[in-house]
């Protein structure tokens, strides 16, 4: 008898130790996981210092013709009495860009809109104008970099060259005529619109000449 008790005895303790083993290694393994979490992991925050709505005229920009460009150009430093080979730098990048030009509807006045007797509605649109020009930095890269022995590297030098590929682009797009494109384009879109609103006949008055970019 006194052994029976005494085995029960034991399993109880051994029970309750299990119990407490397993508590432990539970308790453990949150106080783990807690402090990993909050004295360990760093806390990242994003923090908007402000936010400013610009340009909100840009929404009346009507974008009547788009094209993508690529350029390849090369800008150099070079020295009179020095060898480029001491002492030039050259960088040669291509570019890939897109311009988009269209019409400012927001420069329509009244008076540059009117109705005939017959009913024609007669409207004269601004002149078009390239509205964004922007370079593909996953498109554009850096061809070839030579750089005299003799000196370091401009860091800048890249930048002038992304730059001067921007020029470039916006005026080979001019070059292909994309104002013009951008004119008549928003006239028939502006002519569509129209006609959803019933006016079946409409005829735009004295189209002026292209606007080029200042």
């Amino acid at each position: 008898m006194k052994r029976k008790q005494l085995l029960v005895a034991l399993l109880v303790v051994v029970l309750l130790g299990a119990f407490v083993a397993g508590t432990a290694i539970i308790v453990w393994r949150i106080a783990k996981r807690t402090i990993r979490q909050e004295v360990l992991t760093p806390i990242e925050q994003t923090i908007d210092m402000a936010s400013l709505v610009t340009q909100v005229r840009e929404q009346q920009r009507l974008e009547t013709a788009s094209m993508h460009v690529m350029h390849v150009g090369r800008v150099t430093q070079t020295y009179k009495l020095v060898p480029d080979a001491l002492a030039g730098d050259e960088i040669t990048f291509l570019a890939a860009g897109d311009v988009i030009a269209g019409i400012d509807l927001s420069r329509i006045q009244q008076k540059d809109v009117w109705r005939s007797p017959d009913g024609t509605i007669n409207l004269r649109l601004p002149a078009a104008q390239i509205l964004v020009t922007r370079v593909d930095n996953k498109e554009s890269h850096v061809i070839a970099r030579k750089t005299g022995v003799l000196r370091r590297m401009d860091i800048d030098l890249e930048t002038r060259a992304r730059q001067h590929a921007e020029d470039n682009i916006r005026a080979e797009a001019l070059k292909q005529g994309i104002l013009v494109t951008a004119q008549q384009s928003g006239e028939k879109k502006m002519a569509d619109f129209l006609h959803t609103l019933g006016f079946q006949r409409v005829r735009f008055v004295n189209p002026p000449a292209p606007s080029l970019p200042r």
